[in-house]
């Protein structure tokens, strides 16, 4: 191809992909860049409600205890996490201009990504802008480009939002039984059974620490798997004790809570070792 010939195809394609850019992005609104993407105070949002494809919705509500998922699970939130996508409300707007109605498709707004409601504020997530890969967000009938640092959040599933943490917080446990071993208080000490050696007293305290700080390397929905064994847990001035499954998956261990249908995943067994034993 002659070298005239060439440039103009690459104007071509230039001037193409400009006319392209401008279809995609409306006329938008004067405004500072750093205009946040709503006023509201994420410190006084009280319920948070997310729907997207993955999964049926699922909501979190702050509490005085912190944040619970109250549907489709009654169990601890993941308050960290919830905390980032607060993140949303103030990020940068970075553009602004109202939405073409007849054009919802090329912005991805026709088939959400997500809808967050954050109390009675709907937030929709679109597509990414072909170029600069912002997303594009739908607040009532405004369209929004912010930096696309959120759609994990929007579009992770219920289970990616409870808390890691097998108890509730402050808890204290007051007896572990597990099917070769059993540790449980007795007046002002721990006592081991079996303990045919006697062991230091400082490693049965530090067992039951390991178990009252344990944190889940992830949770998911229980699978349908029979649990292998059976194990309980009891708290000071709980009346039933937490009954969980235990199914192993290589170096790593699934504890299974049938009351609330969770799983959670540890990355080894160290727990179930008694004390004294192992790392």
């Amino acid at each position: 191809m002659r070298r005239a010939s060439l440039i103009n195809l690459l104007l071509l394609l230039l001037v193409g992909g400009l006319a392209l850019s401008v279809w995609l992005t409306p006329d938008r609104q004067d405004g500072p860049a750093t205009r946040p993407l709503t006023r509201l105070d994420p410190a006084a949002v009280q319920q948070i409600t997310i729907h997207n494809g993955k999964a049926p919705r699922f909501i979190l509500q702050r509490q005085a205890a912190g944040w619970q998922m109250t549907e489709p699970y009654r169990v601890a939130a993941n308050g960290a996490r919830i905390e980032k996508l607060l993140g949303l409300l103030t990020t940068p707007a970075i553009e602004s201009f109202p939405l073409p109605a007849d054009r919802l498709a090329e912005f991805g707004l026709e088939e959400p990504l997500a809808e967050l409601t954050f109390d009675q504020t709907r937030i929709i997530f679109g597509g990414t802008h072909p170029y600069n890969h912002r997303r594009y967000l739908r607040i009532d009938d405004q369209l929004y480009l912010i930096k696309d640092i959120f759609p994990h959040h929007a579009t992770a599933r219920a289970e990616e939002f409870i808390s890691p943490n097998l108890f509730p917080p402050g808890a204290q446990i007051s007896e572990v039984n597990l099917p070769d071993w059993r540790l449980y208080r007795q007046q002002q000490r721990w006592v081991l059974d079996p303990d045919p050696t006697g062991t230091d007293p400082s490693q049965l305290v530090q067992k039951v620490t390991d178990w009252q700080q344990v944190q889940a390397g992830g949770v998911s929905r229980a699978p349908d798997t029979v649990p292998e064994q059976q194990l309980s847990i009891r708290l000071q001035n709980q009346p039933h004790p937490i009954r969980l499954g235990l199914i192993r998956q290589g170096s790593g261990i699934l504890l299974i809570n049938p009351v609330l249908g969770l799983a959670y995943r540890l990355d080894n067994d160290n727990l179930l070792k008694p004390p004294g034993e192992g790392p």
